[in-house]
C-alpha cells in the first residue's frame, strides 16, 4: 500500500480541474456505485438432500426453503399482521433440460408485531421431487408478494443411485428441533448449514439402506476445516435393520471457530479390522457463524486484522493481544458492540456495512493481493463509494489515472497506474482525513 504526501505536479493540476469542473456541476457518469449489506443473506435459505425413493425406486430430491419474517413485507389487519410470499422451485438436469417445477404461495397469518419484526421467527417450506440419479440444478426463487422483491438461490446436486449397492447412506440433513412426546420423534429441519447457532451440539438425519442386513455398525462422523485438518470427531455404534433405517446422531461440536467446514459421516463394519475401510460415506458444507454476524466472515483472525482502517491504535493493539479464541471472539464483539447503532436487535448494521464493503473491495480491487489491502480497496472501505469516479486509462501524456470525489467530504482522490498493469496507487495525502473519520 502507498500513502504519498505530495502528488506529482501534473496530477495537482488534474486535481485542481477536476475539483473545479465538480463545483461547476459537471459531473461524470458514477461508475462506483455503493453497496449496502443484503439482510436476505441472513434471511434466506435453501437446501437441497437426496435420499432412495420411499417405493424403493429411484432416487428424490427434497427441497427446503427457509423465509425469515425480517424479509416479508407484513401488512395490519385489525390487531396482527398478514404476510404472502411466492415460492418457485426448478430442478434443471445436466444438460439443461427441466425435469420438475412446483409453485406455490404462503400466507402467514394472524402474527403479533412482535413476531413479525423477530429476526428469529421463520417460515420453513418443503418440497419433494422423484428423480433418477445423476447431477441436477436447483433453482429456488422467492418473491414477496407485497413488496415485490424476489430472491434467487441456485444449488448444484449429485442424486446417487442408492440401488447400485447393498449398503448406502443418503445425504444429510441437519436438525434444528428434535422432540420426544409419547415415544414418537418429531425432527425440524435446520436448513441454514449453520451449527454454530446450535448450543454445544448439532443434530442430524440420515437414512442407511441396509440390504446387506448387517445387524449395527459403527457411524464416523468427523468435520473437517478449510485446510483440510480434522477438527473434531465422533463415533457412534447404531443397530440396525434390514432396509430402510433412519438415523438421528447428535454431535458435540463444543466452541469449534468460526468459519467454513466439511462434515463427514461414514459408516464402518464394526468386524473389520481395518478401521479407515468404509461401508458407505456421505459429506457436506458446514459453517460456525455466530448470531449476527456477517456471511462474509469466515475467518476471525483475518476480520480482525481488516479492523485496521477503523479500529484505533490501542483498540487493534487489544485485539491483537488476545491468546485464546474465546478472548479474541469475546474483545472482537466489545468492540463493534461499542458501534453498534441499534444495541436493542440481534443486527449491528455498522458491522455489516463495514464487511460489506471489505467484500466489496476484495471482488473488485483484488490484483496480485487481496482487494481490502490494495489502496482502491483502503479507500473504499475506509469512505465508502464514490459519487463520482472519473477514468482516464488511456492518456498520451500521463500514465492511467483515476479521480474518485466524494461530495460530503468536498475531497477527490487520485490513483495512478505506475506500471500499467492495473495497480493504482494512491497519490492523494487522506492522513487527516481519515484520522477525523476514525475519531
Amino acid at each position: 500500500m502507498t500513502t504519498i504526501g505530495q502528488s506529482p505536479n501534473g496530477l495537482w493540476r488534474v486535481l485542481c480541474v477536476a475539483t473545479c469542473l465538480w463545483t461547476a456541476g459537471a459531473i461524470a457518469q458514477v461508475e462506483v456505485s455503493g453497496v449496502t449489506p443484503d439482510p436476505t443473506d441472513q434471511s434466506f435459505f435453501i437446501d437441497a438432500v437426496s435420499f432412495a425413493a420411499r417405493d424403493g425406486k429411484g432416487s428424490r430430491i427434497d427441497v427446503f426453503a427457509q423465509v425469515g419474517y425480517d424479509f416479508l413485507t407484513f401488512v395490519k389487519e385489525n390487531d396482527a399482521y398478514n404476510a404472502s410470499y411466492e415460492m418457485t422451485v426448478t430442478i434443471l438436469d445436466s444438460s439443461g433440460t427441466l425435469v420438475g417445477e412446483k409453485l406455490w404461495t404462503e400466507d402467514i397469518k394472524g402474527i403479533p408485531f412482535e413476531r413479525s419484526v423477530s429476526p428469529s421467527a421463520v417460515s420453513v417450506t418443503q418440497r419433494v421431487f422423484s428423480v433418477p440419479a445423476g447431477q441436477y440444478v436447483v433453482k429456488v426463487v422467492m418473491r414477496d408478494k407485497e413488496s415485490r422483491v424476489s430472491r434467487q438461490i441456485t444449488r448444484q446436486l449429485l442424486v446417487s443411485n442408492y440401488a447400485a449397492s447393498d449398503f448406502t447412506m443418503s445425504d444429510i440433513m441437519l436438525l434444528s428441533h428434535v422432540v420426544t412426546q409419547g415415544g414418537r420423534r418429531s425432527i425440524t429441519p435446520s436448513v441454514s448449514p449453520n451449527i454454530g447457532l446450535l448450543p454445544d451440539s448439532f443434530f442430524m438425519y440420515i437414512e442407511v439402506y441396509n440390504e446387506r442386513k448387517l445387524d449395527s455398525v459403527s457411524i464416523v462422523s468427523s468435520i473437517l476445516d478449510k485446510k483440510g485438518d480434522k477438527a473434531l470427531a465422533a463415533d457412534t455404534l447404531v443397530v440396525l435393520k434390514p432396509g430402510r433405517n433412519e438415523l438421528i446422531l447428535q454431535v458435540a461440536h463444543g466452541n469449534l471457530p468460526i468459519g467454513d467446514y466439511r462434515l463427514f459421516v461414514r459408516a464402518r463394519d464394526i468386524h473389520a479390522t481395518d478401521e479407515e475401510q468404509s461401508l458407505a460415506t456421505t459429506n457436506r458444507n458446514v459453517v460456525v457463524r455466530w448470531q449476527g454476524l456477517p456471511r462474509s466472515i469466515k475467518d476471525l483472525d483475518l476480520a480482525i486484522e481488516q479492523l485496521r482502517y477503523i479500529a484505533k491504535d490501542n483498540e487493534f493493539s487489544v485485539l491483537k493481544e488476545a491468546t485464546t479464541a474465546d478472548d479474541k471472539q469475546a474483545r472482537f464483539v466489545e468492540f463493534w458492540k461499542k458501534r453498534d447503532p441499534n444495541p436493542n436487535t440481534p443486527r449491528n448494521e455498522k458491522m455489516e456495512d463495514y464487511y460489506a464493503r471489505v467484500e466489496y473491495a476484495n471482488k473488485h480491487f483484488s490484483h496480485y493481493i487481496d482487494g481490502w489491502r490494495t489502496d482502491m480497496g483502503m479507500i473504499y472501505i475506509i469512505f465508502g463509494a464514490p459519487n463520482n469516479v472519473d477514468r482516464h486509462p488511456f492518456e498520451v501524456d500521463s500514465k492511467p489515472y483515476e479521480i474518485w470525489a466524494y461530495y460530503e467530504l468536498n475531497y477527490s482522490i487520485i490513483f495512478v497506474d505506475e506500471t500499467g498493469f492495473g495497480d493504482y496507487r494512491l497519490q492523494t495525502p487522506i492522513w487527516e482525513i481519515w484520522q477525523r473519520l476514525r475519531n
